[in-house]
């Protein structure tokens, strides 16, 4: 397996570092930066997938440039015959050349990196669902808030990728594990309606804070809210059936489900590292492993579907059909 990974900005970093833990060592890097940090100065850095690939033949990628990039740098390595990819979501700010890959390169093995899914918590969640312990699902309320200042700290903010129409960002499209892991427990919505607003409070130009109503297609309701303004980071989701509830709280490491008894359990997994999800997702991926946990291109165009319908319904103040929306 020859790597090539694209993008070393700080989840580039992270997914070279832990690529190199699991053992790879045919390594290269294509980045602005001609010099690489310390601990990757032994690995070659090329400044384009042009440059590498006539150097090297590459089996595999992994796409870590912002995410307005993603759809270019794609279609760059499925051209270069690399057919076996990792591409960091959401998989763009829009649909744009989208269809085109789905018609040109049916049998490209491509992951979208949505590492949540391999959140313990979360995988509770899901055996609790299919247990029926809580009965047939009503509603379910997400929500997630980081005060974007405090993401990046090495970095100022207000000209990073998130703060910028151009690069993709915004609170929907940098949030957008909401949207996936929803539709990885519950199935396709049916119907999204959304207010984003710009609250003036950062000094950007993409929105930060939004509130998204959602009917799934099984009839089940549910809101998401999505902020940059939250001095502490709050994420976690609370799924309400007709025997229970389920909480779960990522910054707590906690799942607590009530009966229709009213008796209380609780599922403790505060040794899992955050880091944890990512290479477990990196060695699935690295070992072409699929299965419930992992995402394909299509699959992963689902939730940026429903991040565009929630943009449009905003500008456009609508409710949105999923089945009748084009995305642009």
């Amino acid at each position: 397996m020859n790597i090539l990974l694209i993008g070393l900005g700080s989840i580039g970093k992270r997914h070279l570092n832990n690529i190199l833990s699991l053992g790879y060592t045919n390594m290269s890097v294509v980045s602005r930066k001609e010099i690489l940090p310390k601990e990757f100065e032994h690995l070659t850095v090329y400044k384009n997938i042009q440059e590498a690939v006539i150097v090297q033949n590459f089996t595999t990628a992994v796409i870590c440039v912002p995410t307005a990039q993603h759809i270019k740098t794609l279609q760059e390595c499925l051209q270069a015959n690399i057919q076996h990819i990792y591409l960091e979501k959401p998989v763009s700010h829009n649909y744009k050349g989208v269809e085109e890959i789905l018609t040109s390169y049916p049998t490209a093995n491509i992951y979208v990196g949505f590492d949540m899914h391999y959140d313990l918590g979360l995988q509770k969640v899901t055996s609790i669902i299919k247990e029926n312990v809580i009965g047939n699902i009503v509603s379910v309320n997400a929500q997630v808030g980081q005060y974007l200042p405090d993401w990046r700290p090495y970095e100022d903010y207000s000209k990073g990728m998130s703060a910028k129409k151009e690069t993709g960002g915004g609170v929907l499209l940098d949030l957008v594990h909401e949207f996936d892991y929803l539709y990885w427990l519950f199935g396709n919505a049916k119907t999204i309606a959304s207010i984003n607003k710009n609250s003036g409070s950062l000094n950007i130009e993409t929105e930060d804070v939004a509130e998204v109503l959602i009917q799934f297609q099984s009839g089940i309701i549910g809101t998401i809210h999505l902020d940059y303004l939250q001095q502490k980071l709050i994420r976690n989701c609370f799924i309400t059936g007709s025997k229970g509830s389920i909480k779960w709280d990522l910054t707590s490491s906690k799942v607590e489900w009530i009966l229709a008894d009213k008796s209380t359990q609780e599922f403790n997994y505060t040794g899992f590292e955050r880091n944890d999800r990512f290479v477990n997702i990196m060695k699935d991926f690295l070992s072409q492993k699929h299965n419930h946990l992992t995402t394909n291109f299509q699959q992963g165009l689902v939730s940026l579907k429903m991040v565009l319908a929630a943009k449009y319904s905003s500008e456009n103040n609508v409710f949105v059909m999923l089945d009748e929306f084009h995305p642009a």
